[in-house]
């Protein structure tokens, strides 16, 4: 089913009304659709359509990555990988039959001389947000598309250009080189933000930031507060004034530790809550009520395990104390290899009845990616 940007915001906010959402969040990891196409999937399941996904359409408005940018030079190229300099000038290797994200081989900040080098990429200019960009989007939302503004993480650009131990140890030993980066950003944020704000009140401000593995953040609460808090808050704080409700944050891996500082912060929504990094959903549910909001939460890996735990799994994911909205049921991430295309489609099947929906095959096709 296809979402309007209000159905998408009531359901998120709770403000009832509208049913959960159930979705596919990323999609296929590499390499699923060669074992898929043998089991027999048709180029619509393999591009998603064909499983009758619920989507709202969204457009991003508003420049606030980097711009002016290098254009990136590949220096070795062969059958297994490619290795080239990125615009932040890191040295990048994609392993091209197994990966979607390329590793950083360096980074290109280690003083506050090499950050001076790539501050203008960061730095506010016209053309971060402009008047066709404005009547675009405010025709779109007419229409019920779901208009974002998506800002830096600010973790994620630090560990982008520092990498993720210095980052971590930078937090400590050279505070004003991460607040000069923080500070660079956030004021371009703000000025984006402020002119956004005089034209359309947006739906959902976005944050990526990635900053956890399996057991634990890389950063504490004390880092979130001092650091983190003020870069959030100067966009959060001029959005809502205008009637934004949703704060979206992004975050691989165990994020509990730092849940409560990061809703002072001003986040509503965390997603992709993995199972496996101890995000249970019903468990967060209980602890945090209708404070914050979710999309994901059920465990990738149970795909490849037997129906009847793929059942169990959907059984106590989507009880009836998940249904009473800020929702958007998914996979924790993409659907992995050695995923049986028989038990997939027994997983969208069983979600789709357990709200009380006709089988995919009986619906209408669609589908839109639901990670933003």
């Amino acid at each position: 089913m296809k979402y309007t940007a209000k159905q998408y915001v009531d359901l998120m906010s709770y403000a009832g009304g509208v049913r959960p959402m159930f979705s596919e969040l990323f999609g296929p990891i590499v390499g699923l659709d060669r074992e898929w196409r043998e089991q027999g999937a048709t180029d619509e399941m393999i591009e998603m359509r064909g499983f009758a996904f619920d989507y709202v359409p969204y457009y991003q408005l508003g420049e606030l990555d980097s711009i002016h940018r290098p254009k990136d030079v590949v220096i070795e190229d062969n059958d297994e990988y490619y290795i080239f300099i990125d615009h932040y000038g890191r040295k990048m290797k994609m392993v091209k039959a197994t990966a979607t994200i390329p590793l950083p081989q360096s980074y290109p900040v280690e003083t506050m001389d090499d950050w001076l080098k790539i501050k203008h990429m960061f730095e506010y200019s016209d053309e971060r947000i402009t008047d066709e960009m404005l009547e675009k989007a405010i025709a779109l939302q007419k229409n019920g598309t779901l208009i974002k503004s998506e800002i830096l993480g600010g973790f994620d650009i630090l560990r982008e250009l520092m990498g993720e131990e210095n980052c971590c140890v930078a937090f400590y030993d050279d505070e004003e080189l991460v607040r000069d980066i923080l500070d660079t950003i956030s004021k371009t944020n703000v000025k984006v933000l402020e002119k956004i704000t005089k034209y359309i009140t947006i739906d959902q401000l976005s944050i990526h930031e990635d900053m956890a593995g399996k057991t634990a953040p890389l950063i504490g609460p004390n880092i979130v507060n001092e650091y983190l808090r003020p870069y959030y808050r100067a966009s959060w704080d001029i959005v809502k004034d205008s009637g934004t409700k949703l704060f979206c944050q992004d975050s691989d891996g165990n994020m509990n530790q730092v849940i409560d500082a990061f809703i002072d912060c001003g986040v509503n929504i965390f997603y992709p809550c993995e199972p496996a990094g101890d995000m249970d959903i019903v468990r967060l549910r209980e602890k945090y009520g209708h404070k914050i909001a979710f999309r994901g939460g059920i465990d990738k890996h149970v795909l490849r395990r037997t129906k009847e735990e793929i059942k169990a799994e959907l059984d106590y994911k989507m009880q009836p104390k998940m249904m009473e909205g800020g929702i958007v049921f998914g996979l924790d991430h993409r659907i992995p290899n050695a995923t049986p295309l028989e038990n997939y489609i027994y997983y969208v099947n069983y979600a789709r009845e357990k709200l009380g929906l006709e089988p995919y095959e009986k619906a209408e096709k669609g589908w839109g990616r639901m990670a933003f």
